[in-house]
């Protein structure tokens, strides 16, 4: 009978022992919830943010030369995806978006985004510490086509979204017969008149790629 009773005494550590391992147990699984609760928040939060621009950047820009225009022709500007709306597939430094065209005008528009990635390239491109800060004022932008064309932009401006910054560029005077293709080509303002642009961007596909936004 002694036998049994410390039988009995040793299940009563035990289940003292459990007992004190299930609040230990309880509390990780509420930080490993939130842990996964906050991490799902920040994706879905830098996703937003990711497709938000402000109004006036996503908007049909009447430039001086548009508003001319439009004083004796009728305007149907076309809201465009770019099929690949980045310089780079590994590190982007630039993403393009919001293309607006309207042909019969010539008038080519978008934006431009900036991040901190942006300014750390940059940096190592030219040996220098520029900071994080996204600045547009290092670059300069133009449009470049199948044919040998190049534009220069009319109108610009940016605005900070955050961590990003954003910057819609306009162009007038484009000339589509016959081309293929259009990209906005990078250039740095130290270097302006380089053979190769720092980095380029095929934002216009003629061939079929483009669709029109819904």
């Amino acid at each position: 009978m002694a036998d049994y009773e410390r039988y009995g005494d040793y299940n009563e550590i035990d289940d003292d022992h459990a007992g004190r391992k299930r609040p230990v147990l309880r509390i990780l699984k509420i930080l490993v919830t939130i842990a996964l609760f906050l991490f799902s928040g920040f994706l879905v939060f830098r996703l937003l943010v990711a497709e938000y621009y402000p109004r006036e950047l996503r908007a049909f820009r009447m430039t001086p030369s548009l508003t001319e225009y439009a004083e004796t022709h009728d305007l149907s500007p076309e809201k465009m995806k770019i099929r690949v709306p980045y310089d780079d597939n590994v590190r982007a430094s630039f993403i393009a978006d919001n293309l607006v065209v309207e042909r019969s005008a010539g008038a080519v528009q978008f934006t431009l985004r900036l991040s901190r990635d942006t300014m750390a390239r940059l940096s190592e491109t030219l040996g220098e510490d520029v900071g994080q800060k996204p600045d547009e004022s290092y670059f300069v932008v133009s449009l470049y086509d199948d044919l040998g064309n190049r534009y220069q932009k009319t109108e610009q401006i940016g605005r900070t979204v955050l961590w990003y910054r954003a910057v819609k560029y306009c162009f007038d005077g484009v000339d589509f017969a016959g081309v293929s293709w259009i990209r906005a080509d990078v250039y740095l303002v130290s270097d302006p008149d380089a053979a190769e642009p720092y980095a380029s961007v095929p934002v216009i596909d003629l061939s079929g790629a483009n669709q029109a936004n819904d």
